[in-house]
Formats: C-alpha cells, structure tokens, sequence
C-alpha cells in the first residue's frame, strides 16, 4: 500500500513538471503535434492534462511538500535511509545498487535516474508515514501472545532448498544420489532448472505458508529440519526438496510477531496523510483551485 502510493505520487509529480516546462512566449500558442492537417498546441494538451488529472496531481505535490518538511522536523537521517534501502534490497533480493535502480526503472517503471532520487523520493517519505503510524502503538506482552495463538499457522516459517528438473525419473536419480551421500548444493548448481536458485545450491532462503505453489508449499511444511523429499510435482516440474530450518514456536517467531501486532495497530497511510493535510497550512491563492484541494 505504502509503495504504490508513492509510485503513483513519483509519477503524477513527474508528469506535471514535464507538461510545464517549454518555452511559451505570451499570448502563442506553440504547436506540439500536427495530425493531418489538424494542428494540437501545448496549451490544449496542458489544459486536457488539467482537467482529467490535474486535482490528483495538485493534491499529490502538495503531500510530497508536507511529507518532505515533515521528514525535517522527525529528523530522519540518512542512516535510517540507507538502512531501509538495505532491507528493500533484501525483500527483493537485490544485492548491488545498479541492479536495484534497473528493476526500479524497468519492474515499477519509476522515472528516476539514481538512488539518491529513489532515497528522497520514496524511501525518505515511506519512512515519515511509518513513524507517524505507529507513533501512539504501544504493544504488551499480553498482544503479542494472543496473536500467536491466533495465528500459529501463518506465522511458521522455514529456510529450504530445491532442486527443481524437468523429469520424474532424473528427480528419483538425484534423491538416489542424495541418500548416497552426494552434496546437495553441488546438485542443485548442476542439475536445477530454477534460474532463481540453481546458482546458489538450490537455496530458497525463508518464506512462509502460501509463497510457494500449493504442492511445494503443502510438501515443505510438512517437513522437519533436515528432511529430504520424495520429488514434489508442481506446475515447474519435480522439486527434490531439503528443510534445512524451521521456526514455530513463539520465541523463534516473536521479532515477527511484534511487527505484524505494529502493522494491525498502526494507522493506515492514508490516515496519516489525512491528520498531516489538516495540520498544514496550505493557502490556495487562486480560488479556482479552492476546492481541488483535499485537506
């Protein structure tokens, strides 16, 4: 929820400083395309872009302005954003920069040229609406627990890794070769199908119940730590797959737990953004604008 605001807030912004800039002179009208022997000006397609999404936008860069001061007064530096760019990376399992900002550019089409442009445009403002969220939490031991026992099952997770290959009768070879002793990760690098995993021996890192396809998932969790599988069919093919941890029990779990109890307690992004609409001073100098504006 959090990502695709600010998604639509980058872009919107973007779209609104790229239909105002040009060099107009007073009183012209510069022709931007001609089709046939229709001619269409800048000022019609400004206005087209004013009338359809203009309130949106408005509201939209009025919020980053109010975000951005607030960001100043919760004195949110940049070790805080570089440590939420670090956790960012991990859920998208990203490793270097360069790669980050292709996917940023490419996967969410984010019209950025940098990662100081991705720290302040988005990262920067994600952190102030998560402060601001949880601000009045405050979580006891008593919720936390209560929270476990509601959702044992959900909460469960575990590290694994596979081999995933075309063929039932390879899979069964590669299980025969496992209980022979051979080296899991030198199999999975040799034989996987999963371009995912394959280079890194076949390693998955840690999910929770329903990440995975329904047979992959129902086998796995199934599964105590050092068990090996029977080849799993999937959609993919046939998984060989390994448990190498799992965590169930409420110390194992409580890190993951206080953070689900914030999320649950927390305010939702727009109800911040609504309370910090109402606390700024916005003065609407042109009151055509007056009731565009959603405070």
């Amino acid at each position: 929820m959090k990502q695709s605001y600010f998604l639509a807030a980058v872009l919107s912004g973007t779209l609104v400083l790229t239909a105002c800039s040009g060099d107009q002179g007073a009183g012209e009208e510069k022709t931007i395309v001609e089709v046939n022997d229709t001619s269409l000006t800048e000022e019609e397609f400004i206005g087209e872009l004013k009338n359809n999404v203009g309130e949106q936008v408005l509201n939209e860069m009025v919020q980053n302005i109010i975000i951005q001061d607030k960001s100043e007064q919760l004195s949110i530096d940049s070790e805080q954003v570089d440590a939420e760019l670090e956790s960012f990376k991990e859920d998208y399992g990203v490793e270097k920069d360069e790669e980050l900002l292709t996917m940023l550019q490419t996967q969410f089409q984010l019209p950025i040229d940098s990662m100081d442009d991705f720290k302040n445009d988005f990262l920067k403002p994600q952190l102030v609406l998560e402060e601001l969220a949880a601000a009045d939490v405050e979580i006891t031991k008593e919720d936390k627990e209560t929270y476990f026992e509601e959702n044992k099952e959900d909460l469960v997770s575990i590290s694994a890794r596979h081999i995933l290959v075309e063929d039932e009768d390879q899979a069964n070879e590669i299980r025969e070769e496992l209980e022979n002793g051979a080296d899991f990760a030198e199999l999975a690098e040799e034989h996987s199908t999963d371009p995912g995993s394959a280079s890194e021996g076949g390693d998955l890192n840690t999910f929770t119940r329903g990440e995975m396809v329904e047979a992959f998932d129902e086998a796995a969790f199934s599964m105590e730590p050092g068990e090996i599988s029977e080849p799993v069919k999937s959609e993919f093919g046939y998984h060989i797959i390994e448990v190498l941890d799992k965590n169930e029990s409420y110390e194992e779990l409580e890190e993951d737990i206080e953070e689900k109890v914030r999320e649950e307690q927390s305010k939702s992004p727009e109800e911040v953004m609504q309370e910090l609409m109402e606390e700024a001073n916005i003065d609407v100098k042109e009151s055509s604008y007056e009731d565009w504006i959603q405070s």
